[in-house]
């Protein structure tokens, strides 16, 4: 019953379609983007079937807005105070962190195969008319899947973040910053050590690795990711024992 409630809760918030639009949005936006700024190279010795992996790749990008939404799952009940009163219909913090991760699964897929959707759909109307074709192959069925994966944990990866932080504007601004900048800068100058941040860990997921050691196989890719995931819900769990919710 209570998750049932809570399900149907984060189902009518307006943060869910605001962030799926966008994200879907930004995604359209930036595979049509770039086939226009390919179509100069469509008569040059880059195939068909690379123009259709780089443009499906890019649906990735709907990970940020996954993860804004994991946050925020955890910390508008921090600001209304009624995470104690729902941790105490669940019984217990381990309940808590449980419960909240179940009723956000739905919203969280949603995240990750729309945002390989959008790629692959925006790919394949979008080639033609850079002058080439939309070629699929079992490295762009990879990295597909390695998008909804990705997405999912990313989305995971933010909530767990927010039951550390607390606060809507303070877990944005960390994660954002953390994304786009200090992450990305540390996986590009030191790569030993970017490899097994959830960023690297992502790449694993999205790029052929067989010509590299600087980035994870695909495979260890999604150990780490889950690594990173118990360790984060550890973490949140000794988090809320510390804290008045403590049971």
């Amino acid at each position: 019953m209570i998750l049932r409630a809570e399900l149907l809760r984060f189902s009518r918030s307006a943060a869910l379609p605001s962030l799926l639009f966008i994200a879907v949005g930004l995604n359209v936006l930036s595979v049509y983007g770039t086939s226009v700024q390919m179509g100069d190279a469509a008569s040059s010795a880059v195939s068909d079937q690379a123009q259709t992996i780089k443009l499906v790749g890019l649906g990735f990008g709907a990970s940020l807005f996954a993860m804004i939404f994991g946050a925020l799952s955890v910390t508008r009940d921090f600001t209304s105070r009624a995470v104690g009163r729902v941790q105490l219909l669940v019984g217990s913090s381990n309940r808590l962190l449980g419960s909240r991760a179940t009723v956000v699964a739905p919203a969280m897929l949603a995240f990750g195969v729309l945002g390989a959707a959008s790629a692959v759909i925006t790919a394949w109307l979008a080639l033609p008319g850079a002058g080439s074709r939309f070629v699929w192959s079992h490295d762009a069925t990879v990295i597909t899947l390695g998008i909804v994966f990705s997405t999912v944990f990313a989305g995971y990866l933010g909530q767990l973040v927010a039951w550390q932080v607390r606060r809507s504007l303070v877990a944005v601004i960390v994660l954002v910053a953390w994304t786009l900048l200090l992450e990305t800068y540390l996986i590009q100058l030191i790569p030993s050590v970017g490899r097994f941040l959830p960023g690297g860990l992502g790449q694993a997921m999205l790029e052929d690795t067989s010509g590299t050691d600087e980035i994870l196989s695909a495979g260890w890719g999604y150990v780490g990711y889950v690594v990173w995931l118990v360790v984060l819900s550890g973490l949140a769990v000794w988090r809320l024992r510390k804290t008045d919710l403590a049971q």
